[in-house]
């Protein structure tokens, strides 16, 4: 596991290898684990907020990068690490051992836009996954509701979507009620993606990772 340092965040970045391994042992744990996908957004809001930054830095059990531009922003270079990033290999993995092994999972998006490219985004990897339920925001419910209709499924996995840090607030808020092995909480940017899995760069995208590079280059200075 190597650590870098971003906006004054503390990133622990694994390679995939080991993300599944550790992922797997969560998958035998009675306790949900987390595993947190970072994307610049998250991490300037972190940078401002001590509750975020204790979440990324201590509560995550994993954390990955939801684009490898941010390691332009560490001031790192790891081709290896970016093409593992890029191409979603984290995710397709674990996909294929859900898909094998016959777990359980559940969706839970904040809207049924969401909810229609997470379901695609999981059909390009695997085909056969064992959705037991899911919960797309049309209809609004509590935490409570949303908890309490995840349990009555148990599933192994819950794959979450959230945009910003709504996915620290969801988590953070009803971890020790939810009856589930895994917590994997992705951004809605994750859900854009090419045939092959990899996900879709813009020049909005591009322009916004430059400018970002720049922010974290202030701050180290």
């Amino acid at each position: 596991m190597k650590t870098y340092e971003v906006l004054g965040i503390n990133i622990k970045d694994l390679s995939v290898r080991e993300s599944l391994h550790r992922t797997r042992e969560y998958l035998s744990y009675n306790v949900p684990s987390v595993v947190f996908f970072l994307t610049r957004e998250t991490l300037l809001s972190a940078s401002e907020s001590d509750d975020h930054k204790r979440f990324i830095e201590e509560d995550a059990e994993i954390t990955l990068l939801a684009s490898s531009d941010i390691f332009k922003a560490a001031d790192v270079t790891d081709k290896g690490r970016e093409r593992e990033i890029d191409r979603n290999l984290y995710l397709k993995g674990l996909l294929r051992v859900l898909s094998k092994e016959h777990r359980r999972i559940y969706l839970l998006t904040q809207n049924p836009v969401q909810m229609e490219g997470l379901k695609t985004l999981l059909g390009t990897f695997e085909n056969e996954l064992q959705i037991a339920g899911l919960y797309d925001g049309s209809e609004a419910l509590s935490i409570e509701d949303i908890t309490n209709d995840i349990n009555t499924v148990t599933p192994y996995v819950v794959f979450t979507v959230f945009s910003g840090n709504d996915g620290i607030d969801f988590v953070t808020s009803a971890k020790k009620y939810m009856n589930t092995r895994l917590i994997i909480v992705m951004p809605p940017e994750m859900l854009n993606i090419k045939e092959d899995g990899s996900v879709k760069t813009g020049l909005i995208n591009r322009l916004s990772g430059r400018l970002f590079t720049r922010i974290a280059g202030k701050y180290r200075e």
